[in-house]
């Protein structure tokens, strides 16, 4: 299972806190926060041991998603397309 939370200045910590309390279940595999003021992913995977990070993969502006769990690779910048911070200079 994969769970996407989007990250945004008014919930940083609640978001965060919830994030962690995902990890906990035992289903979830991956955990994808999208931040709103900035392109930028971070990325939490499960390992093999069913041990997570202790720090996610930070995937910036001109980096690759991958999520494992869906079989599913994009552009990080492609999320961000239709989005005020696609036309930012």
């Amino acid at each position: 299972m994969l769970l996407v939370a989007i990250l945004s200045p008014s919930n940083e910590a609640e978001t965060r806190a919830n994030i962690w309390a995902y990890t906990t279940i035992p289903s979830v595999q991956e955990l994808l926060i999208v931040h709103s003021t900035r392109i930028e992913a971070e990325l939490l995977r499960r390992s093999a041991d069913g041990n997570w990070p202790e720090q996610p993969e930070i995937i910036g502006a001109d980096g690759s998603l991958s999520l494992a769990s869906i079989a599913f690779t994009v552009p990080l910048a492609a999320i961000y397309r239709t989005t005020a911070l696609a036309r930012e200079p």
